[in-house]
């Protein structure tokens, strides 16, 4: 490997990630390959397979052809044995792949460390041995349910689940996991399924744990009851129950913490204040706290200061984006798992749980973005629904605009066709520079009567977000067109970029066993 590319898979996780895999594809094959002990018949599956194969005889004259001079007999010799060398380890490989449904590479391919499952965390997880089997394997009407790979750290806990039919055939998303519970010995809920994703053979399930792991051990269990048969719509009913107990303290022993000191707050009234970045084996969480000013409070009362989102990206020493988190400037979001919030002595307390953050190898700087938080508003547009056909009429409000562009009655579009109830329909099409999740919006008549309004449609996020109506807003309990009303917004998913913070992350110390367990010096 050359001086460029060394340094590259130095910063680059995903290239590392890859040569990783290939490595331990290649060893794996190896050991498959030429281990001392060949699986039995093996010898006779080649030589069967080199039965009908034309070789010289040992009076160095083909077994169907005629004499030939010395020298031709041996560049033919050559030939022929090489020939036969190819073909015999074709039939090595072929023997090879003929046993992938035997144990010894079937359990390889069919893991969480796949290349289709598998992320840097999980690799690094293993490596410490963290890795745990708890010999799950239930069979009912045929079918198997097998678990034999759990990673669970602070940081998560991953599941591979094997599922096969009758003939032995992988399934995967056969299960509905509702009803998969983690908890403690005291039987509380700690921890989340928050993705589902596999490969061919095996299910992935993550979770991650909505509070601190207090306790050495963990319960999984779980009720399945029913298969449903992915592509056939066939659901078989059966029991396939399971319970299994985690040990932690390994890797609980083995959680580096740092704490962080820094504060700030922003022209607008929200306080930030770091508190700690804790490694474990399969990853790194991020802790920190905000709260509202009073002034800021009174904005966005109640359930809105629920609805926060904080934009933040990490940066190297070049300026590259490592990891982003809900960034619209870099919306790259593979390295984080997960984010959680709540509320407690009145601050909001944040964790940002990532699969990858370097900060004990590289220099890195948290930067902050921006954030949004809904807010009180009052922006208005007068709608006369005859009209707006020809004439649509133009919101705006706070750097937003949409454009009405009819009115009309017809069946809630949101119900099974000509089922619902009748409400009325404003078509929209919108450009925000705010966020458009949270925002509430109402149709006044010219009574005075409020409706609630939802939105049905398309968001397309970027450096504007854009809204387009299907078909739009849908005005609830609204029967007949007033000939005249107000579409009001009364709540504004507001996005503030008005910041200026950044901080350099403290260096991290390694996970002794780690490859990068001594990382350069800064």
């Amino acid at each position: 490997m050359d001086e460029e590319a060394r340094l590259h898979m130095q910063t680059c996780p995903e290239c590392r990630l890859l040569l990783q895999l290939a490595e331990e594809g290649e060893k794996a094959w190896e050991e498959l390959l030429f281990r001392k002990a060949l699986p039995d018949g093996f010898t006779e599956r080649v030589m069967a397979s080199l039965a009908d194969i034309e070789i010289e005889d040992g009076d160095g004259s083909m077994e169907h052809g005629h004499p030939a001079s010395f020298r031709r007999k041996r560049r033919y010799g050559r030939i022929i044995r090489k020939s036969a060398l190819w073909i015999a380890s074709l039939a090595i490989v072929t023997a090879a792949l003929t046993l992938y449904a035997q144990p010894s590479i079937a359990d390889w391919v069919r893991s969480i460390f796949s290349k289709e499952t598998t992320d840097s965390g999980m690799l690094d997880a293993r490596k410490l041995g963290i890795v745990q089997n708890p010999h799950v394997k239930v069979k009912d009407k045929g079918y198997a349910l097998e678990i034999d790979e759990v990673v669970a750290d602070a940081t998560r806990l991953v599941m591979g689940v094997k599922v096969t039919d009758p003939q032995g055939k992988p399934l995967v998303y056969a299960i509905d996991w509702h009803d998969l519970h983690i908890t403690d010995l005291n039987g509380n809920e700690v921890a989340e399924l928050r993705g589902i994703e596999g490969s061919d053979t095996v299910e992935k399930l993550t979770f991650v744990f909505v509070k601190e792991i207090p306790a050495d051990a963990l319960i999984v269990q779980a009720r399945v009851d029913h298969l449903q048969i992915p592509y056939t719509g066939k659901v078989v009913d059966g029991k396939w129950d399971f319970r299994f107990e985690l040990d932690m303290k390994k890797a609980n022993a083995m959680n580096i913490t740092t704490p962080l000191h820094e504060k700030y707050t922003t022209p607008d009234g929200l306080r930030i204040e770091m508190e700690k970045l804790v490694r474990t084996p399969s990853g790194v969480r991020l802790e920190l706290s905000t709260s509202l000013s009073p002034r800021a409070a009174r904005r966005s009362p109640g359930e809105l200061e629920s609805k926060q989102q904080l934009m933040f990206h990490f940066e190297n020493e070049q300026g590259e984006d490592i990891s982003s988190v809900n960034n619209i400037k870099f919306p790259h979001m593979e390295t984080i798992i997960s984010q959680n919030s709540e509320l407690r002595g009145g601050k909001r307390h944040w964790t940002f749980t990532f699969r990858y953050l370097p900060y004990d190898r590289q220099k890195l700087r948290f930067v902050l973005d921006g954030y949004s938080i809904p807010v009180r508003s009052g922006g208005s547009v007068e709608l006369v629904p005859s009209e707006l056909k020809h004439r649509p009429a133009v919101f705006k409000d706070q750097g937003d605009e949409l454009t009405l562009s009819d009115f009309w009655v017809d069946n809630d579009p949101n119900q099974k066709e000509g089922t619902g109830p009748n409400v009325s329909l404003i078509r929209m099409k919108g450009k925000f520079r705010n966020m458009f999740n949270h925002d509430e919006w109402i149709v006044k008549d010219s009574d005075g009567k409020e409706y609630p309004v939802t939105y049905r449609g398309s968001v397309g996020w970027g450096e504007w977000n854009e809204a387009t109506g299907d078909p739009g807003f849908i005005v609830n309990g609204m029967k007949r067109l007033p000939e005249k009303a107000t579409l009001i917004r009364i709540v504004t998913d507001k996005w503030y970029n008005n910041v200026e913070w950044s901080f350099e992350l403290p260096k991290g110390k390694s996970i002794p066993g780690l490859e990068h367990a001594d990382p350069p010096t800064y």
